[in-house]
């Protein structure tokens, strides 16, 4: 596993336990990753890396920037694809995106099973929390950096 790998999945295993555990992701985590992802694209590409680090970052910022101003996402959770941008670039970032969004389905479906299951036994969860983007989102994120799937 090349540094960039190692980097990107420390990163996104981070901010997706933190925000399990705390419900926000570290705006200093998110700064180390812009920085980190724009310095590894500049040694990897120079110029043109570090053009292909913002842009992957810009595009997770434009396409996640309509889903936070309704509500429906937190600012950490687009600015941890932004870091995933940084690394990935924009092709990649979009399928991370398209993917942790479905894996982020799959998990809120899950937990609304488990929440009816334990309620027809007697028992009762604890009051309904949402499921963080950032699980998905991270999964989704590791799964198109190794190449687990490609949608184009």
């Amino acid at each position: 596993m090349n540094l960039s790998l190692t980097i990107l999945s420390v990163l996104m295993i981070t901010a997706a336990t933190w925000d399990v555990w705390q419900r926000r992701i570290p705006n200093p985590l998110i700064l180390a990753g812009l920085l980190l992802g724009g310095a590894l694209g500049f040694q990897d590409g120079g110029l043109v890396g570090l053009g292909s680090a913002l842009l992957g970052a810009t595009v997770a910022l434009l396409v996640l920037i309509v889903p936070f101003a309704t509500r429906h996402m937190g600012g950490g959770d687009v600015k941890m694809m932004m870091v995933a941008g940084a690394f990935l670039g924009w092709s990649l970032v979009l399928q991370a995106i398209i993917a942790g969004t479905a894996i982020h389905g799959v998990l809120a479906l899950a937990f609304l099973f488990a929440r009816r299951a334990a309620r027809a036994t007697g028992r009762e969860l604890p009051p309904a929390a949402q499921v963080p983007h950032a699980i998905g989102f991270a999964i989704a994120t590791l799964g198109a950096a190794f190449g687990l799937f490609r949608f184009w």
